[in-house]
C-alpha cells in the first residue's frame, strides 16, 4: 500500500488545524495573548494589544481555512511562513521559538509543494 500520495494533504490539514486552533483561541479570549504582542507594534500602529490579537486571530483563521481546503496553497504557505518568521524573530530561539521553527519549515515545504491531489486548487492550476 502506497501512502506517499497522502503526505502533502496530511501536512496541509494538520498545519491548518494548528493555525485554526490558535486563531480561534485569539478570537475568543484576547487576554491570554496580549502579553505576546510586542510594545513596538502597539506604539507604531496605535492599535491596542487586544485589537492586534483579534486582527491576528482573523488572519490565522482565514489562512487556516484556505490551507485546509487547499486554496492558493503556495501563497498561503508563504504568508504563514513569513508570519512564523516574524513570531520567531520576536520570541527568539527559546523552546517556543524552536517549536515554531519546525512549523515554519513545514510551511516552507507546503510553499514548495503547492497544491496536492486533494486541493480545491490542485497541482494543475497556475496559482496553487
Amino acid at each position: 500500500m502506497n501512502l506517499q500520495k497522502y503526505a502533502p494533504v496530511v501536512l496541509r490539514v494538520g498545519l491548518a488545524f494548528v493555525f485554526l486552533w490558535f486563531g480561534m483561541t485569539q478570537l475568543f479570549d484576547q487576554s491570554v495573548w496580549v502579553s505576546f504582542i510586542p510594545k513596538a507594534i502597539t506604539s507604531v500602529t496605535g492599535l491596542s494589544a487586544e485589537t492586534f490579537v483579534i486582527i491576528n486571530g482573523v488572519f490565522e483563521v482565514f489562512m487556516a481555512s484556505l490551507l485546509a481546503f487547499g486554496i492558493y496553497t503556495r501563497w498561503v504557505g508563504a504568508l504563514l511562513f513569513l508570519h512564523m518568521f516574524a513570531i520567531i524573530a520576536d520570541v527568539g530561539l527559546s523552546p517556543i521559538g524552536i517549536r515554531d521553527v519546525g512549523l515554519m519549515v513545514a510551511l516552507l515545504s507546503i510553499t514548495f509543494q503547492g497544491g496536492d491531489d486533494y486541493s480545491l486548487k490542485g497541482p494543475t492550476t497556475v496559482i496553487n
